[in-house]
């Protein structure tokens, strides 16, 4: 992808993510790492290892529930298409010209992490090809996803160890991939989005793979607050 490309997909993510949207993904997220923390803990047959490897696992669809609330709060498209290699079903919602799907990640290092599904989304045309529809002719069915970005939601907890604070949410950003869905051409913090809309505050921070901490966590209080990051 070249830089004029680079720029309009960035452009276009920006102008039609609704920073409203955005801060309900970033809330609801918090609040679903939570309620998983939570209901592992409470789990007295097993032990913390095995709580971790049962967090990470389903961590991502704590991601698919808050992309489908946010979207059921203001009214956006969303819908769980079968992969016709593998039958899998999974979660795209359509902002405007935004595919949004989810990945979760250990830090932010993390390269994306390569699918051919996730191959075939960067390109609308192989997108088209690659998915079936199974739910029928349904009135909310996303019916063009022409001159789309695909934009993926990236998401981890705070810390390595299973305990409440490393389990929040510590990191939430969304990605723009190349073409091959091996790199990432444009990452932008969800909470900057939320706080700033579609004008960053400056050049410095339109981009977050400049240097940042990996200490960032998002502490739930009420589901009507919104969510702290520090």
């Amino acid at each position: 992808m070249d830089q004029p490309s680079i720029e309009r997909a960035r452009n276009i993510l920006l102008r039609d993510l609704d920073p409203d949207f955005v801060e309900k993904i970033a809330v609801e997220l918090g609040w679903q790492y939570d309620g998983l923390y939570e209901e592992l803990a409470n789990d007295s047959a097993q032990l913390d290892h095995s709580r971790e490897e049962e967090f990470n696992r389903r961590r991502a669809d704590c991601a698919k529930r808050a992309i489908a609330r946010a979207c059921q709060q203001h009214g956006i498209p969303f819908e769980e298409r079968r992969l016709a290699c593998n039958g899998q079903y999974k979660l795209l919602a359509k902002i405007g010209r935004v595919i949004l799907i989810q990945e979760p990640i250990l830090t932010l290092d993390d390269h994306p992490a390569v699918a051919d599904y996730k191959i075939e989304l960067s390109d609308v045309h192989g997108f088209v090809r690659q998915l079936e529809l199974d739910l029928g002719d349904q009135p909310h069915r996303i019916r063009d996803w022409s001159g789309c970005v695909l934009a993926v939601l990236l998401h981890g907890a705070a810390g390595p160890r299973f305990s409440r604070q490393d389990k929040a949410l510590g990191r939430a950003m969304l990605a723009i991939p190349d073409a091959a869905y091996s790199h990432w051409t444009t990452r932008l913090d969800l909470q900057t989005i939320a706080m700033f809309g579609r004008v960053l505050p400056n050049e410095a921070d339109r981009d977050i793979e400049i240097a940042q901490e990996d200490h960032v966590r998002v502490t739930p209080k009420r589901r009507n607050d919104k969510a702290e990051f520090g």
